[in-house]
Formats: C-alpha cells, sequence, structure tokens
C-alpha cells in the first residue's frame, strides 16, 4: 500500500481538544499490525469463514475474530447487497465515507466495486473526493454524498438533507443509506487501525494532491425533539415485528423506542440487533471498558439517548457517578488510571480520524489482547452507527432516564 504524507486540515469549530502536535491525519500504516492468517493452518471455524469470501486482505485480517465477524457480518450483507437503494447511490455513500475518514483500502475495494457494479467512470470516482458539490453531479447524487459528510461530522442527518433524500427515497431506504455509511466509517477504522494492505494487484488507490477533509470533533448542532420515524408501538406490530423483537420486549409488552422505530425496517432488525447483543453482552472486553467506549462515543456524537440508557450499564459495572461525569471531560479528568485513559484516547482517536494511533495502540497492548483490541475498535464504531441512527431518526430518551453533560 502506497503510505500517504499528509498536509494540514482544518479541525471543525466546537470540536474535542486536539493535542497540540496533531492538526492533519496520522499517516495511515504501510504495515499490518496484525498479520493476515496463515492459510495453511487454519482453524475449522476460520476455514468454514473464508471459504465463502474473496481471497482479500480484510477476511484473512479478521479471520483472527472469527466470532466477532459472524455476528458482525450478516448486517455488512445486508447493506452491501440486500438493500433497495441504487448502486450508485451505495457506492457513494461508501466511497465518499472512506473519503472523509482517509482509508486507503476501503476506497480502492469500493473504487473498483462502483465502477464494476454502479457503471461509474474514473473521473465521478474522483471526483466523490475532489468535488462532491460539482454541478455534474445529480440534487440525490450530492444529497447522498451531503449525507456522509453531515453524519460523519455532524453525527446527525440535516434537516434539509433529509428533506432531499425523501424526495427520491422512502423513510425505509434513507435508514438503508444511512446505515450504509455509518458502517463503513466503522469498516474505514478497522481497516486503518489494523493496517490492513491493498492487495498487490490492486489498480484503484485514494487521490492524492488534493485539499484533506478535516479531522472529526464533538458533534455539534440541534437535536430532534420528536421522531423523524415514528416508533411503531405494539398495538400496531405484526406477527413477525412481535416474533423479531420479542427479545427487546418487557414483562409489560412494550420495548424501548430505539427498538420499535427499527421495526420500521425489518431487514435491517435483526442484523443490527445480533452484532449490538455481540458488542453489549457477549465480547472479551470487561464492562468498565465497554461503557467507557460507549459512553465516551456517545457524548462525542451527542447521542443523548445512547448516554441516558447507559448510565445504569456504568454504575453497574462498577463506575461511581463522578466517574461517569468525567467521561464527558476525556482521559484529561483526574482520577484516571493508565489503562482508562487509554480507553477513552482510543475512542476519541477512532472519533477523530478513524484510527487508534501507535502509542495508544501500544498502551492498550499493555492491558488487552488482539482480539480485544479489535473489539475496542468495533464498540466504538458500531455504538457510533446507532449514535447516527437515534440522533438522524429523532429517536427520543423515555421518560426517567438521565441526562448527558452538556
Amino acid at each position: 500500500m502506497r503510505g500517504a504524507i499528509f498536509a494540514a486540515a482544518f479541525a471543525l469549530a466546537g470540536c474535542v481538544t486536539l493535542p497540540a502536535s496533531q492538526s492533519t491525519f496520522s499517516p495511515r500504516l504501510s504495515t499490518p499490525r496484525l498479520d493476515v492468517v496463515d492459510t495453511s493452518n487454519l482453524s475449522e471455524a476460520q476455514r468454514d469463514m473464508l471459504g465463502a469470501r474473496a481471497n482479500l486482505n480484510i477476511y484473512r485480517t479478521l479471520a483472527h475474530h472469527v466470532d466477532l465477524y459472524n455476528r458482525w457480518s450478516p448486517l455488512g450483507q445486508v447493506l452491501l447487497n440486500g438493500t433497495s437503494v441504487s448502486a450508485r447511490h451505495r457506492e457513494l455513500a461508501m466511497l465518499r465515507m472512506g473519503w472523509l475518514c482517509q482509508s486507503p483500502y476501503e476506497w480502492s475495494q469500493h473504487a473498483r466495486i462502483a465502477k464494476a457494479s454502479a457503471g461509474m467512470t474514473d473521473a465521478e470516482v474522483r471526483a466523490i473526493a475532489a468535488a462532491p458539490d460539482a454541478a455534474s453531479w445529480s440534487d440525490i447524487d450530492r444529497a447522498v454524498m451531503r449525507m456522509a459528510d453531515e453524519l460523519r461530522y455532524d453525527a446527525m442527518i440535516s434537516d434539509a438533507t433529509w428533506a432531499e433524500l425523501r424526495k427520491v427515497y422512502s423513510d425505509k431506504q434513507v435508514m438503508e443509506l444511512l446505515f450504509t455509511a455509518g458502517q463503513y466509517q466503522l469498516v474505514s477504522m478497522a481497516l486503518n487501525t489494523l493496517g490492513i494492505q491493498v492487495e498487490p494487484e490492486a489498480v484503484d488507490f485514494m487521490p492524492i494532491g488534493l485539499p484533506l477533509p478535516a479531522l472529526a470533533g464533538r458533534a455539534g448542532g440541534p437535536r430532534l425533539t420528536e421522531p423523524r420515524i415514528a416508533p411503531i408501538t405494539p398495538d400496531r406490530w405484526t406477527a413477525e415485528q412481535r416474533a423479531m423483537i420479542a427479545p427487546q420486549t418487557r414483562p409489560d409488552g412494550t420495548a424501548l423506542n430505539l427498538y420499535t422505530t427499527m421495526l420500521n425496517h425489518p431487514g435491517l432488525y435483526g442484523p443490527r440487533a445480533r452484532f449490538g447483543s455481540y458488542l453489549q453482552r457477549d465480547s472479551l472486553l470487561d464492562p468498565e471498558t465497554r461503557e467507557l467506549l460507549i459512553m465516551r462515543t456517545a457524548w462525542n456524537i451527542r447521542a443523548e439517548y445512547e448516554w441516558a440508557h447507559h448510565v445504569a450499564y456504568a454504575k453497574s459495572a462498577g463506575l461511581s457517578d463522578a466517574q461517569i461525569a468525567d467521561i464527558a471531560a476525556g482521559a484529561s479528568a483526574m482520577g484516571w488510571n493508565a489503562r482508562q485513559r487509554a480507553v477513552l484516547t482510543a475512542a476519541d482517536e477512532l472519533r477523530r480520524e478513524a484510527f487508534i494511533s501507535d502509542a495508544t495502540w501500544d498502551e492498550l497492548a499493555k492491558y488487552y489482547g488482539m482480539k480485544q483490541r479489535i473489539e475496542i475498535v468495533y464498540t466504538v464504531g458500531g455504538y457510533m452507527m446507532t449514535g447516527l441512527a437515534i440522533n438522524s431518526f429523532g429517536v427520543q430518551v423515555e421518560p426517567g432516564y438521565p441526562a448527558m453533560p452538556k
């Protein structure tokens, strides 16, 4: 993979404070942090996973953590092959997010796919990075790319962009576009952080010589006070929806607003829930680490619903009220130990540039094995994806939950 030397880029106003030495993207890794698996010495689970996959470095790297991959992959398959949006707009969302996250591998793979499956030209692919507002794009093309920018920086689709998307697509299809962009932000985080290298035979590379996108910081802007996508109340559940939501249904027959909103898209509901339940309950991370990552991510993207619902989980994990309040202050708050500071810093770095720095990665390695460090990336990226949906769909916090610090 070609190494990148990055020029200066401007951080957004109101961002999380950046280190004085960093005002632009870190150089992307030219060697992997995790080598691909040895295909001559695979476990049965790895053989099963790789048997149905192309011989690509992304799969051969993620084969180190088959359990995580198997719970995450169905969501990726729906978004890549099972949505009703056009292939063109799917690839516009993916590539624009890959550019904003400066992910060479993601760009290389999806530039190829965009040309092969969506009929895009080399000039169009380059313009995704160079000129997303150009007059040559249609209104809906520009709206899809603007959506990716808003999700990356504001962690929410604006009213104007939502209205533009809805001129062409249904609510259900806009849900698909949002999750596509959010999924490929997560993918970019994993590709960048693990140092997954572009295959030698690749012919498409991320553009160079262009002004770089901004680093991301704490999201700004108002949050919705009423839903854009209304939750489906229990009296309106179909038999299919009732069966789908059964694991999340409370004893009184109701369910939280996040789940009843996601019922509007049955095809996404199951894959998203299975991935989310892995991150929340089945991962190798201890509860304290998990909640530090989730709540710092919620604060970074101003996902008030996510914060509100994880305060109780954080307390159950042993975090005090003072520590929970200090999550908003981040790694610089007094009282964190070295491990906790590294976890909070990792969440900030993934938000800022979709990458965990060498220093933070090495610090995390003192406390966490490789599978756990992969899960750190996926926990931040996964909960960021859910937070984008919460903010953009207008999922409202139920009464009685604590507010997020301002």
